[in-house]
């Protein structure tokens, strides 16, 4: 729909500028302040409002025929032919309507309209390049706006095919590390190896399932983290204790779904399991007036071999990392290392929408 018929507001705005305009023709034809100057007026208004709503299907001819480099001399030929046909047809207009009042109360405003026919026609040339530039204004700006729309959408595409990336990655780096320890339990333990690849589908059927909905609550994403602990003791029965001190509050907040998930299990893989004693995994949660601060903490072994993959965590703490960066949502992932202990702080809007 034309800009100008969509909004009432615009319309009258429009035809109101169109009433002021018809002054400029109005005082070509009898000077203003002399007695035929309001008579003037009357003659030129009806055709200039005319002009003015004639002139709207222009919009269309202007978003038909951009102004652009390689096609300007043909746009300026079929807009001045335009122009051309709009003037006459507005002076034969402007005729009609001095007659009629000629005819009505004898004043000799045609003998007036046709002395000036000349500078009336330009006049009417130069409405009709006035609306058409205004016009090519309105064509401008709208594709500058669909524009910028369209490169926001392929961002936020490319940034959602990106989450969803660094989420599709967090199930085979787990299914890694547990098809291992079944390996290692099938030989030792093989009814214990049994358990360990019942409680996996388990955990995978609730993981799949947490995954297709993009936000969940910390308490549900706890729920599942619990699922994942109970099939770490299989592997390392008390060698591993768990500390979980979570406010009220804070197990009803949203986060991304899977992302406490892979750095408890960095927590256990490089950091308790390393320990011959084992250790305790403290995971704390708590709100403020606008943020949810969860931190995982555990222990490590400062002797112990280094991890196959580069830096303390391995993928799924990177993951994590590039996951709420690519948010742009304020999140932030920090890590501490002390001497014996490794820290992980996960700093999310409490309003966090839009997260994969």
């Amino acid at each position: 729909m034309h800009p100008v018929l969509r909004d009432r507001r615009a319309l009258v705005a429009y035809l109101a500028a169109w009433v002021i305009l018809s002054y400029v023709p109005a005082s070509l034809v009898a000077s203003p302040g002399g007695g035929r100057f309001l008579l003037a007026v009357v003659v030129v208004t009806p055709p200039t409002l005319l002009f003015g709503l004639g002139a709207l299907p222009l919009y269309y001819l202007c978003r038909a025929m951009p102004l652009r480099p390689g096609s300007l001399v043909r746009v300026l030929r079929v807009q001045g032919a335009a122009a051309l046909v709009w003037a006459l047809v507005w002076l034969g207009l402007l005729e009609a309507a001095a007659r009629l009042v000629d005819w009505a109360a004898g004043v000799g405003l045609t003998e007036l309209v046709e002395r000036r026919l000349g500078a009336l026609l330009a006049i009417g040339g130069l409405l009709y390049f006035a609306v058409a530039g205004s016009h090519y204004l309105v064509v401008s700006a709208q594709r500058a706006r669909a524009s910028e729309r369209r490169a926001a959408t392929a961002f936020l595409q490319l940034r959602e095919a990106q989450l969803a990336l660094l989420k599709a990655q967090i199930h085979p780096h787990f299914l890694f590390n547990s098809l291992n320890a079944v390996s290692a339990l099938t030989v030792a333990d093989p009814r214990m190896a049994r358990e360990l690849c019942v409680r996996l589908a388990d955990f995978l059927r609730r993981s799949l399932a947490m995954g297709e909905r993009g936000m969940v609550r910390l308490s549900d994403e706890l729920e599942l983290v619990g699922t994942y602990l109970g099939i770490e003791r299989i592997r390392l029965g008390d060698r591993l204790d768990v500390d979980l001190q979570v406010s009220p509050p804070a197990g009803e907040a949203r986060i991304p779904a899977l992302l406490l998930q892979p750095l408890v299990e960095n927590a256990i893989t490089h950091g308790i399991a390393t320990m011959a004693e084992g250790g305790t995994l403290s995971i704390a949660a708590r709100t403020t007036p606008a943020m949810l601060v969860v931190t995982i903490g555990n222990p490590f072994d400062p002797q112990a071999p280094p991890p196959r993959r580069a830096g303390q965590g391995g993928v799924g703490l990177a993951n994590v990392s590039r996951r709420l960066a690519a948010s742009d949502h304020g999140a932030s992932l920090a890590t501490r290392r002390d001497p014996d202990r490794f820290t992980v702080v996960v700093t999310l809007p409490t309003r966090l929408d839009g997260v994969a």
